[in-house]
C-alpha cells in the first residue's frame, strides 16, 4: 500500500464510503473547473478514507479506491507533479488487474486508462522510452475491448495510437509516429462514415475536431522532415474542418483556424511562397469564416 498524507491538525477521520464519494465528486468537480490545488486536498482526504476502507474491505473498494487514486493522479499532473501523478496512478493500475478480464470489459478500459496516465507522466518528462512501454500495455488492452465492441473502443484506440505518435514525434522517429498517425485517421474516418446522426450533433463535430488536429499534427511532422509540400497537403486539410467547424460555432472553433492559418503562413515563408504567407498570415488575424 502507498503512504498518503494525513489529517495534518489530527482530527478524528470520518470512515464513510458516502463521504468519501462526496469528496471526489467535489474534487472532479474543482477539476473541470481547472482548480487542480482545490482538488487535490479533497482527493487525499478521500484517498485516505478509501485506503482504509479497502485495508478492510478489499472486494467491495477496490474498484472506489482505484477510482480515486486516479483522480489524483490527474490532480498532480495538471500541476505538473509528475513522479506524485506516477505513483497514484501505479496505484490504480495495480489495483484494476485483480478485476480486469474479458467478462468485465469497462475494468479492462480502466486499466488501459492508467496504463495511458502512467505513459502520460513519461512523456511529460521526455522520457519516451519508458512512455511508450506503458502505452503499449494499454494497447494490448485495447485490441481485446475492441475485438469484444468494435464501435464502443475505437476511440480509445485512436487516442492510444496518438500517444504512441506523439512520443516517437518526441523521439524524432517520425517514420514510426506517422505509422502511428495514419492508424488515428483511419479510425477517425470510419468513426465518421459510420456515423448515424446528424453532421451537427455534438459526436460529429468532435470527431471531426478530432480529426482536423491529427491532420495538423501530421502537418507539423511533415514540416520538421522538410517534406514541405505534404506539410501543406495536410495543413490545409486540417483547415478546411476547422473553417467548417468555425461556421458552425464560431466562438468555439475560430481559434483553431486563426492557429492552422498561422501554421500556414509559417510554411509558406518556409517555402518562400511570401505572398501566401502574407496571405495567411491576414487570413489568421481575421479568420474567413
Amino acid at each position: 500500500m502507498f503512504e498518503f498524507i494525513r489529517n495534518k491538525k489530527n482530527e478524528p477521520l470520518r470512515i464513510d464510503p458516502a463521504y468519501a464519494k462526496e469528496l471526489t465528486e467535489q474534487a472532479q468537480s474543482l477539476m473541470e473547473r481547472d482548480e487542480p490545488k482545490r482538488a487535490l486536498r479533497l482527493y487525499l482526504k478521500a484517498m485516505e478514507i478509501y485506503d482504509t476502507l479497502f485495508g478492510s474491505d478489499p472486494e467491495t473498494y477496490r474498484k472506489q479506491t482505484a477510482a480515486c487514486a486516479d483522480g489524483l493522479g490527474a490532480a498532480y499532473e495538471n500541476l505538473e507533479k509528475y513522479s506524485d501523478a506516477y505513483d497514484r496512478y501505479l496505484f490504480s493500475a495495480e489495483l484494476l488487474k485483480e478485476l480486469a478480464d474479458p467478462a468485465h470489459p469497462e475494468e479492462m478500459k480502466d486499466l488501459a486508462d492508467a496504463y495511458c496516465n502512467l505513459g502520460d507522466t513519461f512523456f511529460f518528462r521526455n522520457k519516451y522510452d519508458h512512455a511508450e512501454k506503458e502505452y503499449h500495455k494499454a494497447l494490448e488492452l485495447l485490441y481485446q475491448l475492441v475485438g469484444i465492441d468494435s464501435a464502443a473502443y475505437l476511440e480509445d484506440l485512436a487516442y492510444c495510437f496518438d500517444c504512441l505518435a506523439k512520443s516517437y514525434s518526441g523521439k524524432e522517429d517520425y517514420t514510426h509516429c506517422l505509422e502511428y498517425y495514419d492508424r488515428v485517421i483511419e479510425i477517425y474516418q470510419k468513426l465518421i462514415a459510420d456515423h448515424k446522426g446528424s453532421p451537427l450533433d455534438e459526436v460529429y463535430i468532435d470527431l471531426n475536431e478530432e480529426l482536423a488536429s491529427v491532420y495538423g499534427d501530421i502537418g507539423y511532422i511533415y514540416s520538421c522532415c522538410k517534406k514541405l509540400e505534404q506539410a501543406e497537403d495536410y495543413y490545409l486539410r486540417a483547415a478546411s474542418i476547422f473553417r467548417n467547424l468555425a461556421a458552425q460555432d464560431p466562438d468555439h472553433y475560430t481559434e483553431s483556424l486563426a492557429a492552422q492559418y498561422e501554421d500556414l503562413a509559417a510554411l509558406y515563408d518556409d517555402m518562400n511562397n511570401h505572398e501566401l504567407a502574407k496571405e495567411y498570415k491576414k487570413k489568421a488575424q481575421n479568420p474567413d469564416i
